[in-house]
């Protein structure tokens, strides 16, 4: 097996294997890759995740996460399990973010100066943190360097599980990130295309509605500004906030609301529309707030364009109501648009539940290493 990953690389040629881990549901994305070409879709795969495995974006039994991820990997790569692996934590796991300037120093390596610099200002300068930083810019006066600090215990729990499960990976990303670059990807695929491009926006919002945590996230420039949790707004709870009004249980709250078991719950219409509206009223409110507090800072236009992902971009009606009541194109981000797809591989794949069901996962699998 050595060998063979020998080979290829020398070849260019490599593939990446990208595990989202969620409260709910893992899934894994297997692209490969090969110098000059396209990059090419082998496998998607996704799993339950039993209640109580993942609570808070933290890990409370391993043991039945590692059975879990074992079989997934096994269905996504049946003939052994290889690559360069990597997984992503969510924004809402109490990841930081900031940007500096820092200013030159002779004979000190930039590295140690953007690290000294982040040490220095709290929370960043809180020793239970793995910092990180990537340079934006480089100009006369400084460097410009986002700066990441994440919870060291909780990153260290990830490391363990793989390495119980034989795996050492290559890279550990922030969700959020993840699903900046994807956006950043295919806008230049758009700007290199010939063809005239629609995301020329300076400012564009990812909507991330996940089963447990939501979040919105602010791109400037095609590059990661900041984010806000949207509290009330992942899937879980709003089947909690449906449920009540309609007097059904969650599970029938959660077909519903993905266009499904109408007529199973026996309910009027009507009385289903109103319910829903009214939710999708209260995302909308809190969405309207984040884009407020947003355009506000530091004087930035407001977004143009909102992409939304996750799970949640697949609820029934969600979409357009949102570009109606918040005056914005509302649009799915779609990360299949950046590889090859055998159709006869992936025969009857709805590709645009998958997009939404994928995005995290096919962002990490689209690195290169």
């Amino acid at each position: 097996m050595q060998l063979r990953n020998l080979i290829s690389r020398i070849r260019g040629e490599g593939k990446t294997v990208g595990l989202d881990i969620g409260h709910r549901l893992a899934r894994v994305a297997v692209v490969g890759h090969k110098m000059g070409t396209k990059s090419t879709l082998l496998a998607l795969e996704q799993d339950t995740i039993p209640e109580g495995i993942l609570v808070d974006n933290e890990i409370r039994n391993v043991p039945a996460l590692i059975d879990k991820v074992q079989v997934l990997l096994a269905k996504a790569m049946p003939g052994g399990v290889d690559g360069d692996f990597a997984i992503s934590v969510n924004w809402t796991s109490g990841i930081l973010c900031d940007r500096i300037l820092v200013k030159p120093v002779p004979k000190v390596p930039e590295n140690e100066l953007v690290l000294q610099t982040a040490m220095g200002r709290s929370p960043f300068d809180d020793s239970g943190n793995v910092l990180d930083y990537s340079v934006l810019d480089r100009r006369e006066e400084g460097v410009e360097a986002m700066i990441v600090a994440a919870r060291k215990d909780s990153l260290v729990s990830w490391i363990n599980l793989f390495q119980a499960l034989n795996i050492k990976l290559s890279a550990i990303n922030v969700d959020a990130f993840v699903l900046g670059n994807i956006y950043s990807a295919t806008k230049t695929q758009a700007d290199t295309s010939g063809l005239p491009s629609e995301d020329d926006d300076d400012s564009v919002l990812l909507l991330n509605l996940g089963y447990s945590k939501s979040y919105a996230a602010f791109l400037r420039n095609g590059y990661f500004n900041t984010a806000r949790s949207i509290l009330g707004g992942s899937v879980r709870e709003l089947q909690e906030q449906l449920a009540g009004p309609l007097g059904i249980s969650h599970e029938q709250c959660g077909d519903l609301l993905m266009g499904t078991g109408v007529r199973e719950a026996g309910l009027d219409e009507s009385k289903i529309k109103f319910a829903t509206e009214f939710i999708f009223e209260e995302i909308a409110m809190k969405v309207d707030t984040a884009l407020r507090y947003f355009s506000s800072s530091d004087n930035y236009k407001n977004p143009s364009k909102i992409l939304v992902t996750g799970g949640g971009s697949n609820i029934v009606g969600l979409t357009p109501f949102l570009a109606d009541r918040l005056s914005l194109d509302v649009v799915l981000l779609n990360p299949f648009k950046l590889v090859q797809v055998d159709n006869n591989r992936f025969f009857g794949m709805d590709w645009s539940a998958a997009a939404n069901t994928y995005t995290v996962a096919m962002g990490l699998a689209l690195r290169r290493f």
